[in-house]
């Protein structure tokens, strides 16, 4: 069963001035264990399909289904905490954190004790294929794929 799929997605963009079609008919899905990688040009609607994946939004037609279930139909906030995690791009961390304390915040604020947060951050870096070595750095000693 795939953990998250879309069904003849589409996503429209309006404003007073202008109506931008950013998805028209997307379907596909994804399967756990997999990795995935999502191309295409800028301004092809890759950031709005994540958005909606990552239940930041709700598509204009179609439906992103979690486990079977339309986001439509959920909680939101609880599918944004417990379900799904988005990572940008662009460096959104804490200047003056290191790599673990960047990763294990999030934890800590849901209360998860420091050394758990820890030992949890560790096996994070390791799932992605970074060395335990960047877990002392600073996002200033980051390279921008790490």
């Amino acid at each position: 069963m795939s953990v998250i799929e879309l069904r003849d997605v589409k996503y429209v963009y309006q404003s007073q001035y202008q109506r931008v079609e950013a998805l028209r008919g997307i379907s596909c899905a994804f399967e756990p264990g997999k990795v995935y990688a999502i191309m295409g040009s800028s301004g092809g609607g890759k950031t709005t399909l994540l958005s909606l994946m990552a239940g930041l939004d709700i598509p204009t037609e179609g439906n992103v289904m979690c486990e079977g279930v339309s986001t439509a139909e959920m909680d939101l906030e609880q599918y944004r905490r417990e379900r799904v995690a988005v990572i940008y791009q662009d460096f959104r961390l804490f200047p003056l954190l290191t790599a673990a304390e960047n990763v294990m915040y999030p934890m800590e604020l849901r209360g998860m004790k420091p050394a758990a947060a820890k030992k949890r951050a560790a096996e994070l870096v390791a799932r992605v294929g970074l060395p335990e070595t960047v877990l002392d750095r600073f996002p200033a000693m980051l390279s921008g794929g790490e």
